[in-house]
């Protein structure tokens, strides 16, 4: 180690507070790129077990294949396996004659060769897989259904094959996969008794098919009904790349990829745009976190620098060269980093771990993705070298972006000026005239303090652009989180678990006998229409009076919103009264000859009103052209007030445009132009056990002879839309949240440092009489200065670059509406902050001596 980094070294160790400051930002840093690195990765990962446990072990699917194509695929050297599967539709269906109902002994059976089945089937099993036509493998749940559940390997099973059919409005015949139809029909084609080989236990990628019959060997379908699927040899980042070339060089015209698997694998190319934006996002977040940790590092080496100021002048007086002056600051970094960088890696896998922990248990209990269903416990961190790699980097790229101008202005450092100090003030006398309204507010200690930032120049600007630069990055991503907050539309508080419906003749009597259920909170009309003013191009849908979705219904702040639709929720009477009651309405104007409704003029329901309609829309009609079979029209009578305590605003999701009507008027006029056959009351029941509820509701029904009856149970729906809202909240506040930290650590440490730099000044001050109440008053107005021009300045930043997100956001923001309170909290909150740094640095210094300070060499 040469004089230049000892001398670094012992300066590090000289100035600890700083130095653990710096190493706590950097540790910060690299905690947070850390955990943006880490999570993307693990999800990556974790979907790509998904995929698998959904899909099966297949990387693409090729349709209408000729033998050609299948022979020369399975003699590709870039291929490890190529299974085949026979998809002619009149061999998919199959019935056994159990004896019980059609809905259970009907279902489906896949043919494929033993490969296809290898690759699909990854579940747990009873038995080997099938080798031949005679085999098959069969799902336990299809057994037990059918009361076969004795059946053991090695015994045989009788069914008939053939397909599932049913005729479409044109009369054209249809053929039938999946769940069971009431309607359907089953058309048999041969009785088949087949070896059980192997019993299935849930196995997910064949989860359609309830028996896979083995495909002779040598057998090959019908071009057309070829289907075959390949796993690749070495599946990485040029997975996408490899496939493509095996399509065009077997001239494949029709396939299927595992693009979740690739994606996994982080096979990009050619991927959907939305994967594109997400790692953008993702770019855009390390980029912010860079630019903060820059800040606050580069901070604290200037801050270093200029306390080494005199030493490098001496060292280059005695020869140092500028490579040595500047291989100082970047030693100083290296060190920072040898400590930090270690450290956040550590947090940040930790912090990772305990989120993906607390997400994961949410996620997956929620059953939101495709392969999880079932599935519980957390998802893994997955820290692979490569990951290492670039956390790494990305931490390391920090410190040597914050190092880059303190090691030039080191190099340049000259003996003479080093030892004279002439570079600490550089600002001529009519640079520090002052404004006389500034002593005469606040008195000789204000013309002191506002001295005070002009002649600290340098690190006057740095404290204020430290501050600013807070202000900006908190404020925007305030924004940000707000916007996407807004934007979400999985965020629903819908007050029922459950959904329950019949024939509205039937109606009553179903209400009656779900409110004797055990469990059982509240039940109530939960009926919803829509009228649809626009539809895609391959839609049917007739559409209802598009002149009401006028634009000159809207107010100023939504005079951009496309109207699409309309929602009427049907409330019971009672509820409809306490709205109109809640907006001193007159209840006779609605139980008239004219069915008229009241409009939710709130768009975002949310605690602040966002009144989409002027009062122009009263009056208005919902209605289609064609009076019968479709919903009656309704006036729209009045605009009223959300209201966050009334359950029955939140029956449809915000961003949604609802009409309530009530219940009684509703089908009294429905009667006149709906048959009787298609007035249903959908019943909305709250319940805390869904599941057993929905059971007893469903028994009731069967047992109870209803017509036209439905159940759900949304509380899986609502569980999935949760966690999803969860997600998007915890990456965005913990986000905010550590940013911020490392906001406030940023403006701490350049305060104390500034302060403990301007030792020398404050002793100057007290040796030509300033008073201790003197110099508070002083300290406070810079302070106050200093958090006035920053404000300035992050304040009108913030909301500029609000505004351009806002402008180029692709999402139905529709209104520019900043969070004033979070403007007025940060202007609080760096008052104080500066405060409480000026006060904690002040009060090292209070018990300095005069002469011993003003002997020192530091600046």
């Amino acid at each position: 180690m040469n004089i230049v980094s000892t001398l670094t070294l012992r300066h590090l160790l000289g100035n600890k507070k700083r130095s653990v400051v710096t190493i706590l930002g950097i540790v910060a840093s690299t905690a947070l790129i850390s955990a943006i690195i880490l999570g993307v990765f693990s999800f990556f990962k974790f979907f790509g077990y998904l995929s698998i446990q959904s899909d099966g072990n297949v990387h693409a699917q090729f349709s209408e294949i000729t033998y050609q194509q299948y022979v020369s695929l399975s003699e590709d050297d870039r291929i490890e396996s190529v299974g085949l599967c026979d998809t002619t539709e009149q061999k998919t269906g199959v019935r056994l004659n159990s004896g019980r109902e059609e809905r259970f002994s009907i279902g489906n059976i896949e043919q494929a060769d033993p490969v296809y089945m290898s690759m699909r089937v990854i579940s747990d099993y009873d038995g080997v897989l099938p080798t031949n036509s005679s085999e098959i493998a069969v799902e336990e749940q299809f057994l037990i259904d059918n009361g076969l559940e004795d059946l053991k390997i090695g015994d045989t099973l009788t069914f008939e094959q053939g397909y599932r059919y049913m005729y479409d409005e044109q009369g054209k015949l249809v053929y039938l996969g999946g769940n069971y139809r009431s309607d359907e029909q089953f058309k048999a084609l041969s009785t088949e008794t087949c070896t059980v080989t192997a019993i299935l236990h849930g196995n997910k990628p064949t989860g359609s098919w309830d028996i896979i019959r083995c495909l002779d060997e040598g057998y090959f379908p019908d071009s057309e009904k070829a289907q075959v699927v390949i796993l690749l040899k070495n599946c990485d980042h040029t997975a996408l790349k490899q496939i493509k070339h095996i399509i065009a060089d077997h001239e494949i015209q029709k396939y299927d990829l595992n693009t979740e698997y690739l994606l996994s694998c982080f096979a990009f190319e050619g991927s959907g745009g939305s994967y594109r934006s997400f790692f953008v996002m993702m770019a855009v977040a390390l980029a912010i976190v860079i630019a903060t940790s820059v800040i606050l590092i580069f901070n604290s080496i200037g801050m270093s620098l200029t306390e080494r100021m005199r030493y490098l002048g001496m060292l280059a007086s005695v020869g140092a060269t500028a490579r040595q002056k500047r291989s100082s600051i970047y030693f100083e970094g290296l060190i920072l980093g040898i400590i930090g960088i270690p450290l956040g890696l550590l947090c940040g896998y930790i912090g990772t771990r305990i989120t993906l922990a607390f997400l994961g248990r949410r996620i997956l209990e929620a059953d939101i993705f495709v392969g999880a269903e079932g599935m519980r416990g957390s998802i893994p961190v997955v820290c692979e070298p490569s990951v290492i790699v670039a956390i790494v980097f990305f931490a390391a790229l920090t410190i040597l972006i914050s190092t880059f101008v303190p090691a030039i202005r080191a190099a340049k450092v000259m003996p003479i000026d080093a030892l004279r100090q002439i570079n600490v003030v550089k600002v001529k006398a009519k640079g520090l005239r002052v404004n006389p309204l500034i002593r005469k507010i606040f008195g000789y200690e204000g013309e002191l303090a506002y001295k005070n930032i002009k002649r600290n120049g340098v690190k006057g600007k740095v404290i204020t652009a430290t501050i600013a630069v807070s202000v900006i990055l908190f404020l925007t991503i305030n924004f940000f989180c707000n916007s996407i907050a807004r934007a979400n539309q999985y965020e629903v508080d819908f007050p029922y678990q459950v959904v329950a419906s019949c024939l509205l003749s039937e109606s009553d009597k179903l209400r009656s006998e779900i409110e004797q259920i055990e469990g059982v909170d509240d039940v109530y009309s939960a009926g919803m229409i829509q009228f649809l003013f626009r539809k895609s191009p391959e839609s049917h849908y007739e559409l209802a009076n598009t002149d009401i979705a006028d634009k000159k219904f809207l107010s100023r702040g939504f005079a951009d919103l496309k109207l699409d639709c309309m929602d009427v929720v049907i409330a019971d009477d009672e509820d409809f009264d306490k709205i109109l009651t809640d907006n001193g309405l007159e209840r006779d104007e609605y139980y008239g000859d004219t069915l008229r409704g009241v409009l939710l003029n709130d768009y975002f329901r949310e605690n602040k009103p966002s009144e989409v309609f002027n009062d122009k829309i009263l009056g208005q009609v919902l209605h289609y052209d064609k009076v019968q079979g479709n919903p009656p029209a309704i006036e729209i009578a009045a605009l009223v007030k959300y209201d966050g305590n009334n359950k029955i605003y939140n029956m449809t999701p915000k961003t949604n445009i609802a009409v309530y009507v009530p219940a009684s008027m509703y089908f009294e006029k429905a009667k006149e132009v709906l048959p009787e056959d298609m007035l249903v009351l959908d019943m909305g029941v709250e319940t805390s056990r869904p599941e057993e509820v929905l059971e007893r509701i469903y028994s009731i029904l069967e047992e109870g002879g209803y017509h036209n009856y439905y159940g759900s149970n949304l509380y899986s729906t609502i569980k999935a839309m949760d966690a999803i809202t969860l997600m998007l909240k915890t990456a965005m506040y913990g986000f905010t949240i550590l940013l911020t930290l490392i906001a406030i650590a940023n403006i701490v440490n350049t305060i104390s440092t500034g302060v403990l730099l301007r030792r020398k000044e404050f002793a100057m001050y007290k040796s030509v009489g300033l008073d201790n109440t003197g110099f508070k008053k002083m300290i406070r107005l810079e302070t106050l200065l200093y958090g006035i021009k920053a404000l300035i300045w992050g304040l009108s930043i913030s909301l500029l670059l609000s505004y351009i997100m806002y402008s180029t956001f692709d999402m139905k923001l529709l209104t520019f509406d900043p969070d004033w309170l979070m403007y007025g909290v940060t202007m609080i909150a760096v008052f104080g902050i500066l405060g409480i740094s000026m006060a904690l640095s002040i009060s090292k210094i209070k018990d300095d001596n005069i002469i011993e300070a003003l002997k020192e060499d530091a600046v």
